[in-house]
């Protein structure tokens, strides 16, 4: 590239630096002029490649859940030969590490738009499909769930929605401590008390 040439624009890079921008200040706490200034761009090339706030966020918080969330959720089914023991304390150290993460804002972006979501500032566009977001989140781990069951790795009788919805308490405590200064290291002291407290888990 010849000297003063302008750096194209990349857009995957582009709406990882949004992600960020949402990821530590929240929808309500990140204004356009936030966004263009991370984005190095201005707001009717903003308007142009994602949209308005909104389409950005919704577009922003779907990367983070396929590239960020999606791989920490695979944890709890691989190795499959592995006990779903260790696959689970493996699935909440990745939580951990995603978290609390040194090279990213701390807590969880999905978990602290859930936390936005309802108020005033929040448009019900966004408070709707965080609301079916978190639904098919926990459906999805109970899944997981009940394919484990099957397999044997949980006892017949266990409730597999009710351990599904602990999971995702525990995720969404996770991500409050984190954002609160608890370290990794604090938080994975605590995997092995929160895995032996669910029945059943071989």
């Amino acid at each position: 590239m010849s000297a003063g040439r302008k750096r194209a624009f990349d857009k995957a890079e582009a709406l990882d630096k949004a992600m960020r921008v949402f990821w530590e200040n929240g929808y309500s706490g990140t204004s356009v002029t936030d966004l263009t200034a991370a984005l190095g761009i201005n707001k009717p090339s903003m308007y142009a490649a994602f949209g308005n706030k909104e389409q950005l966020f919704a577009t922003a918080l779907e990367h983070y859940m396929v590239n960020y969330r999606a791989p920490v959720l695979q944890r709890l089914t691989e190795p499959p030969e592995a006990p779903l023991r260790e696959r689970m304390k493996a699935f909440l150290c990745g939580v951990i590490d995603l978290v609390s993460n040194p090279a990213a804002p701390k807590g969880c972006l999905f978990v602290k738009s859930c936390c936005e979501s309802g108020s005033v500032a929040i448009p019900d566009d966004i408070t709707s499909s965080l609301g079916n977001m978190a639904l098919d989140h926990e459906d999805m781990l109970a899944n997981l769930l009940e394919a484990e069951q099957q397999r044997g790795q949980l006892p017949e009788n266990a409730e597999v929605q009710i351990i599904a919805g602990y999971l995702v308490t525990v995720m969404a405590g996770l991500s409050v401590q984190a954002r609160r200064g608890k370290s990794s290291e604090e938080l994975k002291a605590l995997v092995d008390m929160i895995v032996s407290s669910i029945p059943g888990v071989v």
